[in-house]
């Protein structure tokens, strides 16, 4: 038998219970190091394991297959190095999202990405689970962001990637193996990411629209005319604070005072042009914060769907219109940019149905539809990932190489039974 204490101190292995399940599998130990040294420890032993931060997205991917350990991350939570001038910042996998943000805005900088439960979003969650929010449109995602890695391989092996400069470019992108992995390929202790400046000011305009179809292509003619800091496009009552029941478009836009104030008079003659009215939200901010816990409002399933900026309006449509066939109630918000589509659907019962409107659909014309968020009954019943297509040879081959025995996050990701 393991001794974890041994390894990480009394205080920090315990039995697991309840409160720690992944996806309703119980670890059999909760194990929190405070060093590499003592990651790398627990990683020798060769046990099933599951890594986590603070614990607010293990409701992303499949429950594991088997899981003796729970690594926790939390005592690895500090900001290690900041150059201000080459706006770049090295950081522990345990830190959390919204403490490296008011570190960071002492110098007038951010990480813009903005995830739900900042409080409750480690670094390496982010990465491990690949997050994003409203501010993808401009900023992009981890992947954009991300400079370099230091990850706990099998046996223990430390290995670096990338570097702690924004000119990097030798060998492999290994990083980017770890963004969306759910760890399942190693540890992330440490991560470089390269910083922008935050903006003066953040406003936002919201635009009334009788249908998704037409809040879609008022969102592309924004997107055509300028560049905003965000836009989201909701369906039918998706958007809980806005114009009434109908579908909206929510843009961002950031910049100093005269620009926002210019951003904001473009955004109010775009929808003007369309018909429809448009009203401005001084604190944008908070208001993309709000719209950033989507994922994760009450819900019994969220669905991400991925296809083209140019089919969303098709999608929210199909989407409302299998609703209405299977009797299903539903809220539906956009990256608009982007084409991700998510679909919280509010009853268990509808969620089989909807992904068998819905998926067949979207696969056929090279997009997907992911079960993003559930309870473990529901995943039990619908396959989390869908069709992984020929890519899915590709990612089982390197979950061998870099996992030949499976001891990291067992069956929580796509290909790995």
């Amino acid at each position: 038998m393991t001794d974890w204490q041994g390894i990480v101190g009394r205080d920090f292995a315990a039995a697991g219970g309840p409160e720690n399940q992944v996806d309703g599998v119980v670890p059999a130990w909760v194990v929190r190091p405070a060093t590499i040294a003592q990651v790398q420890e627990a990683v020798r032993v060769g046990a099933a394991l599951v890594a986590s931060g603070l614990g607010a997205h293990l409701d992303v991917g499949r429950p594991p297959r088997r899981l003796d350990v729970l690594l926790r991350t939390d005592r690895l939570d500090q900001m290690l190095d900041h150059q201000a001038a080459d706006m770049t910042v090295t950081v522990q996998a345990g830190c959390s999202l919204a403490t490296l943000q008011a570190k960071l805005a002492a110098a007038g900088q951010w990480l813009p990405l903005d995830p739900p439960h900042p409080e409750r979003t480690t670094v390496g969650g982010l990465i491990a689970a690949n997050l994003s929010g409203p501010l993808r449109a401009s900023q992009g995602t981890v992947r954009d962001l991300l400079l370099g890695l230091t990850v706990v391989g099998v046996g223990g092996v430390l290995v670096r990637g990338g570097g702690r400069v924004v000119k990097n470019v030798a060998g492999y992108d290994l990083p980017k193996l770890h963004v969306g992995a759910l760890g399942s390929v190693g540890v992330v202790v440490e991560a470089t990411f390269k910083l922008r400046p935050r903006p003066e000011c953040e406003r936002a305009v919201v635009v009334a629209c009788r249908t998704a179809g037409e809040a879609a292509d008022v969102a592309l003619a924004v997107r055509d005319a300028q560049d905003p800091l965000w836009l989201e496009v909701a369906g039918s009552g998706g958007l809980a604070d806005g114009p009434g029941s109908g579908a909206a478009v929510a843009a961002g836009v950031g910049g100093s005072v005269a620009e926002v104030e210019h951003g904001c008079a473009q955004l109010q003659a775009i929808a003007a042009a369309h018909g429809c009215r448009a009203a401005t939200v001084d604190d944008g901010a908070a208001f993309r914060v709000r719209l950033g816990q989507f994922d994760c409002e009450p819900a019994a399933a969220v669905l991400r769907a991925g296809t083209l900026a140019t089919e969303v309006g098709s999608v929210l449509s199909a989407a409302e219109a299998a609703a209405r066939a299977h009797g299903a109630v539903l809220r539906t918000l956009a990256h608009a940019a982007n084409g991700v589509v998510r679909i919280a659907v509010a009853r268990a019962e509808h969620v089989v149905p909807l992904v068998q409107a819905l998926r067949p659909r979207l696969e056929s014309g090279g997009g997907s539809l992911v079960l993003h968020r559930a309870a473990p009954a529901v995943k039990a019943v619908v396959d989390v990932w869908g069709d992984a297509g020929p890519a899915l040879g590709l990612m089982r081959r390197i979950k061998h190489a870099f996992d030949p025995d499976g001891m990291f996050a067992p069956g929580r990701f796509v290909g790995d039974p």
